[in-house]
């Protein structure tokens, strides 16, 4: 993270994220097994949460600093 803000740190964080949801996206369509589509389902939503729980921590922070906290 060495001459990185955190503030991008975190953007990029959430960034990749999102293009792992996306690469289990693409993974559900190249696949007829529905156990493996279900798989990459949940992999995909795991993704998703793990986005919303950064893009919060990071709402959480901004606020938090501009309170001085």
């Amino acid at each position: 993270m060495a001459g990185m803000s955190w503030e991008m740190f975190f953007q990029m964080m959430v960034a990749e994220e999102k293009a792992a949801q996306e690469k289990y996206r693409l993974a559900m369509e190249t696949t007829d097994s529905p156990a493996l589509k279900q798989v990459f389902e949940r992999l995909k939503n795991e993704e998703a949460f793990h986005a919303e729980l950064l893009e919060g921590e990071y709402q959480k922070l901004i606020r938090k600093l501009e309170r001085g906290e």
